[in-house]
C-alpha cells in the first residue's frame, strides 16, 4: 500500500535513491598530536614512550570509543516589569571521554601514564607546565569508502583521569580497556576539501 499524497511509500528510497547512505557510527578515527619529545610537541622533557615508539600511532590504533563533540552556550536572562527574555552568553564545550583497549605490548596504562605524569608527577608530587601536557587533536568520521567526510579540531587537550574501563570479574571474558578522560578547551568542525 502507497500514499502518493503523503510521499510516503514505505523504505523504498533507501534503496531507489543512489544519493542516500547513512552514516555508521563505527567509521572514525581519533588522532591526539602526542609526540616523543613530550605530550605537547614542544620537544622538551621525557620521552611519552621510553622505547621511542609513536605515541599517537599507538592510541589512535587503540581507539575503541569516544562522545561525539557538544558545545553549549550558556544564557543570560533579562528581567524587566514583569517579562522576561533570554540571550546567549559564552559557550562551553564538552570534555571527551576515550574508551582505549588496553593491549600488553605495549601497555596502555603505562602510556597514558606517562602523560599523565606531564599533568602530575606522582613521584616528585609536583604539578607540570602547560606547555609540556596540553596538545590538540583531531577527529575524523570517514565514509564507508574510507573518504574523510566530517572533522573536528580538538584544541587544549590534557588527561583529567584514566583508570580501567571494566571491572575484574571471574564471569567476564570481555577485552580489558582503559577510560581516559580528557579536558578540552573547544573544538569545532573543519570544512573537508576533496
Amino acid at each position: 500500500m502507497s500514499f502518493p499524497d503523503r510521499g510516503y511509500d514505505g523504505a523504498s528510497h533507501f534503496a531507489t535513491n543512489s544519493a542516500f547512505e547513512v552514516q555508521r557510527a563505527n567509521h572514525f578515527e581519533v588522532v591526539l598530536h602526542l609526540k616523543n619529545g613530550s605530550a605537547a610537541g614542544s620537544g622538551q622533557g621525557n620521552n611519552i614512550l621510553e622505547n621511542g615508539d609513536d605515541v599517537s600511532t599507538h592510541i589512535r590504533l587503540s581507539v575503541k570509543s569516544i562522545n561525539a563533540p557538544k558545545v553549549t552556550s550558556e544564557q543570560i536572562t533579562l528581567k524587566h516589569g514583569n517579562d522576561t527574555v533570554k540571550v546567549a552568553a559564552a559557550p562551553s564545550y564538552e570534555d571527551l571521554s576515550i574508551q582505549v583497549h588496553d593491549t600488553l605490548g605495549t601497555d596502555q596504562i603505562n602510556v597514558i601514564q606517562q602523560w599523565y605524569n606531564k599533568v602530575f608527577d606522582w613521584n616528585t608530587k609536583l604539578m607540570g607546565m602547560v606547555s609540556e601536557y596540553k596538545t590538540s587533536g583531531i577527529l575524523y568520521m570517514y565514509s564507508p569508502d574510507g573518504n574523510v567526510v566530517r572533522q573536528w579540531i580538538l584544541e587544549g587537550i590534557w588527561p583529567k583521569s584514566y583508570g580501567n574501563g571494566t571491572d575484574f570479574s571471574y564471569e567476564s571474558t570481555e577485552a580489558q580497556s582503559v577510560t581516559l578522560d580528557l579536558s578540552v578547551d573547544r573544538y569545532h568542525e573543519e570544512k573537508v576539501t576533496k
